[in-house]
Formats: C-alpha cells, sequence, structure tokens
C-alpha cells in the first residue's frame, strides 16, 4: 500500500469512528482524544488530517453528501426510464438511510453543534440535492403521464421530502429498529401523494 493510500484509509477510519462516537456520547461531549482511540490512530494523525473537531464533523457530513450524491444520480437517471421504479428506490434509501443504528444519535447531535458556515452548507447542500432529484423523478413521472400534473414537480417534491423527514423524525424519537417494517405503507404513501 502507498503511503498516500494509507493515509487516505486513516482519514476514512477517522472518519468513521469520529462518526459513531459523536452518534453515541453526542458532539460536546465526544472528545478527539476518543476518536482518535476508536480509529486507533496517534492524536497527531488526526490533527494532520482534521485541525479541529469541527472539521471532522464536517468530514462527515461531506462523506455523506458524496454517498447520497452518487445514489440520488443513479436514481434519477433510472427515473428516465421508470419514474414510478425511481420513486420506489427513493423510499428503498430512505429505509436504508433510516436504518443506520446510529443515525438518531447522530442527528441529536447535530442539534447541539455551535452554528458553523461549513456545518450549514453541507446539510443545505443534502437538502437541495435531495429535493432537486424528487423534482426530476415527478417532472420524469409526469412526462411518463404516470404522476399526478394537478399540482407542480417542485411542490409534490416538497410532500414527498416532508414524508421522509417524517421518518427521519420517527427513528430519532423511536429508534431504527421498526423502521424496515413500515417499508409497504412508506411506499404507499410515496405513491399516493404523486398519483394521478
Amino acid at each position: 500500500m502507498t503511503p498516500r493510500a494509507r493515509s487516505t484509509d486513516r482519514r476514512d477510519d477517522i472518519v468513521a469512528a469520529a462518526y459513531r462516537c459523536i452518534a453515541q456520547d453526542g458532539y460536546e461531549r465526544t472528545s478527539t482524544a476518543q476518536i482518535c482511540s476508536a480509529a486507533g490512530v496517534s492524536s497527531g494523525t488526526f490533527f494532520h488530517h482534521f485541525p479541529t473537531k469541527i472539521s471532522v464533523l464536517v468530514a462527515i457530513l461531506q462523506r455523506d453528501l458524496e454517498r447520497i450524491r452518487q445514489l440520488l444520480n443513479d436514481i434519477a437517471r433510472h427515473a428516465t426510464r421508470d419514474a414510478d421504479g425511481a420513486l420506489a428506490l427513493w423510499t428503498e434509501y430512505v429505509i436504508a438511510d433510516a436504518s443506520d443504528s446510529d443515525l438518531p444519535g447522530f442527528v441529536a447531535a447535530l442539534a447541539t453543534v455551535p452554528d458553523h458556515h461549513d456545518v450549514t452548507s453541507a446539510l443545505n447542500a443534502e437538502t437541495d440535492l435531495v429535493h432537486d432529484t424528487l423534482v426530476r423523478i415527478v417532472s420524469e413521472g409526469q412526462r411518463q403521464k404516470t404522476m399526478r400534473v394537478d399540482r407542480t414537480a417542485a411542490s409534490s417534491a416538497l410532500w414527498l421530502r416532508i414524508l421522509s423527514d417524517g421518518v427521519l423524525h420517527h427513528v430519532v424519537e423511536h429508534g431504527p429498529s421498526t423502521v424496515t417494517e413500515h417499508r409497504h405503507e412508506l411506499l404507499d404513501a410515496a405513491r399516493r401523494l404523486v398519483q394521478p
């Protein structure tokens, strides 16, 4: 393994460990020493990659944003052939995301993070990405005549986002254990929001 690849692996290990630590103990109570211990790296390695604790939090959000971007791009491409199928794929993404056992703690921790431009930027970028993808899905569904046209694609996308935010709120309040049991209800609710 090259030194660059090893450095990238260590950085990724730090980001993954920071996500778990922040999800379990909250942002304020998580120390950089705790993250280093969980990642199996020295503090020098941590600070080589991340000058502050907030910078590793931003890296977590950017990592997730990149993962979501790739996934949603695939779903949007699918929508050009089959918008209803793309909507089903989107609901599967919502369920998979909500099934992460660390998600409730991480979301709760985000509420305690001091106001920071890069954190806000990453969260807004994710919201915009999801909204834009849903607009594309609904627009394609309208073109394919499988989705309602009596409201704009942007309006339907907003209601689909509200639905997924409700799933996230449920997970934060009750944990992710029951979310997969409601897979069919989520897809049914999403379809009912956009059906002609």
